[in-house]
Protein backbone atom coordinates (compact mmCIF):
# COMPACT_ATOMS: atom_id res chain seq x y z
CA UNK A 1 0.00 0.00 0.00
CA UNK A 2 2.88 2.41 0.85
CA UNK A 3 4.93 1.82 -2.59
CA UNK A 4 1.42 2.52 -4.31
CA UNK A 5 0.57 6.40 -2.33
CA UNK A 6 4.56 6.66 -3.39
CA UNK A 7 4.05 5.76 -6.70
CA UNK A 8 0.91 8.02 -7.26
CA UNK A 9 3.45 10.73 -5.62
CA UNK A 10 5.85 10.23 -8.24
CA UNK A 11 3.63 9.95 -11.20
CA UNK A 12 1.62 13.31 -10.06
CA UNK A 13 5.50 15.14 -9.18
CA UNK A 14 5.90 14.11 -12.90
CA UNK A 15 2.57 15.04 -14.61
CA UNK A 16 2.96 18.69 -12.58
CA UNK A 17 6.02 19.09 -13.79
CA UNK A 18 5.80 18.20 -17.86
CA UNK A 19 2.31 19.93 -17.24
CA UNK A 20 4.12 23.63 -16.11
CA UNK A 21 4.08 26.44 -18.30
CA UNK A 22 8.12 26.54 -18.05
CA UNK A 23 8.74 22.77 -19.85
CA UNK A 24 5.63 23.20 -22.46
CA UNK A 25 7.54 26.54 -24.01
CA UNK A 26 10.87 24.81 -24.04
CA UNK A 27 9.29 21.58 -25.58
CA UNK A 28 5.78 21.59 -26.79
CA UNK A 29 5.91 17.90 -28.08
CA UNK A 30 7.46 16.05 -25.10
CA UNK A 31 7.72 17.57 -22.06
CA UNK A 32 7.45 14.46 -20.15
CA UNK A 33 10.65 13.97 -21.12
CA UNK A 34 12.18 16.63 -19.17
CA UNK A 35 9.52 16.28 -16.23
CA UNK A 36 11.34 12.44 -16.15
CA UNK A 37 14.51 14.04 -16.19
CA UNK A 38 13.53 16.19 -12.47
CA UNK A 39 12.11 12.96 -11.12
CA UNK A 40 14.75 10.94 -11.28
CA UNK A 41 17.18 13.31 -10.28
CA UNK A 42 15.21 13.91 -7.30
CA UNK A 43 14.63 9.92 -6.77
CA UNK A 44 18.25 9.81 -6.86
CA UNK A 45 19.03 12.25 -4.51
CA UNK A 46 16.55 10.99 -2.44
CA UNK A 47 18.14 7.84 -1.93
CA UNK A 48 21.65 8.63 -2.13
CA UNK A 49 20.84 11.35 0.99
CA UNK A 50 19.61 7.82 3.05
CA UNK A 51 22.34 5.69 2.04
CA UNK A 52 25.25 8.78 2.92
CA UNK A 53 23.43 9.53 6.48
CA UNK A 54 23.77 5.39 7.18
CA UNK A 55 27.58 5.87 6.34
CA UNK A 56 27.63 9.20 8.56
CA UNK A 57 25.89 7.87 11.32
CA UNK A 58 27.96 4.76 11.22
CA UNK A 59 31.45 6.56 10.87
CA UNK A 60 32.26 4.10 7.51
CA UNK A 61 33.68 5.04 4.34
CA UNK A 62 32.00 4.07 0.73
CA UNK A 63 32.96 4.09 -2.97
CA UNK A 64 30.33 7.40 -3.52
CA UNK A 65 31.11 7.58 -7.23
CA UNK A 66 30.06 4.32 -7.81
CA UNK A 67 27.33 4.28 -5.81
CA UNK A 68 26.09 7.35 -6.95
CA UNK A 69 26.29 6.23 -10.89
CA UNK A 70 24.81 2.74 -10.10
CA UNK A 71 21.78 4.56 -8.16
CA UNK A 72 21.37 6.56 -10.88
CA UNK A 73 21.25 4.15 -13.65
CA UNK A 74 18.75 2.19 -11.77
CA UNK A 75 16.26 4.70 -10.97
CA UNK A 76 16.51 6.07 -14.68
CA UNK A 77 15.88 2.92 -15.91
CA UNK A 78 12.67 2.28 -14.06
CA UNK A 79 11.72 6.03 -14.71
CA UNK A 80 12.27 5.31 -18.29
CA UNK A 81 9.83 2.23 -18.01
CA UNK A 82 7.00 4.12 -15.86
CA UNK A 83 7.06 7.45 -16.90
CA UNK A 84 6.08 7.07 -20.28
CA UNK A 85 4.35 9.61 -23.30
CA UNK A 86 1.47 6.97 -22.52
CA UNK A 87 1.75 7.23 -18.85
CA UNK A 88 1.84 11.62 -18.76
CA UNK A 89 -1.57 11.66 -21.65
CA UNK A 90 -3.41 9.22 -18.76
CA UNK A 91 -2.48 11.91 -15.90
CA UNK A 92 -3.42 14.72 -18.14
CA UNK A 93 -6.96 13.35 -18.42
CA UNK A 94 -7.21 11.98 -14.77
CA UNK A 95 -6.02 15.34 -13.85
CA UNK A 96 -7.90 17.86 -15.88
CA UNK A 97 -10.21 19.00 -13.90
CA UNK A 98 -7.51 19.37 -11.27
CA UNK A 99 -8.66 22.27 -8.23
CA UNK A 100 -5.06 23.96 -6.52
CA UNK A 101 -3.43 23.48 -9.50
CA UNK A 102 -1.14 26.35 -8.58
CA UNK A 103 -0.50 25.46 -4.47
CA UNK A 104 0.16 22.13 -5.50
CA UNK A 105 2.41 22.79 -8.27
CA UNK A 106 4.08 24.79 -5.54
CA UNK A 107 4.27 21.92 -3.29
CA UNK A 108 6.44 19.71 -6.46
CA UNK A 109 8.44 22.33 -6.87
CA UNK A 110 9.55 22.19 -3.40
CA UNK A 111 10.12 18.84 -3.03
CA UNK A 112 12.31 18.80 -5.86
CA UNK A 113 14.51 21.72 -4.58
CA UNK A 114 14.32 20.65 -0.73
CA UNK A 115 15.70 17.04 -2.47
CA UNK A 116 18.51 18.68 -4.03
CA UNK A 117 19.36 21.33 -1.17
CA UNK A 118 19.24 18.36 1.56
CA UNK A 119 21.51 16.17 -0.57
CA UNK A 120 24.12 19.07 -0.94
CA UNK A 121 23.71 19.50 2.62
CA UNK A 122 24.38 16.35 3.64
CA UNK A 123 27.44 16.11 1.24
CA UNK A 124 29.05 18.64 2.66
CA UNK A 125 29.27 17.15 5.83
CA UNK A 126 30.16 13.54 3.97
CA UNK A 127 33.18 15.15 2.43
CA UNK A 128 33.39 19.15 3.93
CA UNK A 129 33.36 19.17 7.49
CA UNK A 130 36.16 16.88 9.36
CA UNK A 131 34.81 13.96 11.08
CA UNK A 132 35.65 13.55 14.89
CA UNK A 133 38.24 11.24 14.72
CA UNK A 134 40.46 13.43 12.21
CA UNK A 135 40.58 16.04 14.31
CA UNK A 136 43.91 16.72 16.19
CA UNK A 137 43.71 16.60 19.57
Amino acid sequence: MKMLIMMKFFEYCFYRIANSKLYKKLDKKEPYIWACGWITLSQSCNIMTIITLYYIINNTKYDFKSVWITTFIVVCCINILLLTRKKYEKLQIYYKDEKHKTIKGWGVFLYVILSLLLFGYVMIKLFWVPKINDLPI
